[in-house]
């Protein structure tokens, strides 16, 4: 007999664990579920910026970049400005393409660094000619007004430029 209540408070036991599994089981897809983020929309872009060197002007652009971790952000630029030579105004566009290392993706403070790097063309249009090169991005972020983020950026490559860049607000983080 003692065996016998052994036995039954062993069967007991699993079916309270099998029972407390099921429920578990059951009722995990729709928490899992509501804590699943929706993909995170493109983030638009406005961009004004002051070219440096090795001539001096003005651009403006547009862009746009998705986020790529909780840690990146890959990006796409146009920009068009005049610049000045030696032989007057000339024109000239730009497309940037990068990736940008976000040191605060969570905005958990006012302001957030980045840096990144990437791949950009020029042409001017004296010239016509394309020039490619390397990029390379550093910049901070600052506290959201509205539903834009202003950034100050300071962009080396095919000469350097210092820009205002003004981003869309994300639902989530930076």
């Amino acid at each position: 007999m003692h065996a016998h209540r052994r036995s039954l408070r062993l069967a007991a036991r699993r079916l309270a664990v099998f029972s407390a599994l099921a429920l578990a089981g059951a009722l995990a897809p729709p928490a899992v579920a509501a804590q699943q983020r929706a993909p995170a929309a493109p983030q638009l872009e406005g961009r004004f910026d002051a070219v440096l060197s090795p001539v001096g002007g003005a651009m403006a652009g547009v862009g746009v970049n998705i986020r790529a971790g909780w840690y990146a952000r890959v990006g796409l630029a146009l920009t068009a400005g005049a610049v000045n030579t030696s032989g007057g105004l000339r024109s000239l566009q730009r497309v940037d393409g990068t990736a940008r290392f976000l040191f605060d993706p969570f905005a958990e403070g006012r302001r957030a660094f980045y840096a990144g790097a990437g791949l950009g063309a020029q042409r001017a249009s004296d010239s016509g000619d394309v020039q490619g090169f390397l990029l390379g991005v550093v910049g901070v972020e600052g506290r959201t007004a509205g539903r834009i983020v202003p950034s100050l950026e300071l962009t080396v490559g095919g000469g350097a430029r210092l820009g205002v860049v003004l981003r869309s607000r994300r639902a989530q983080g930076r």
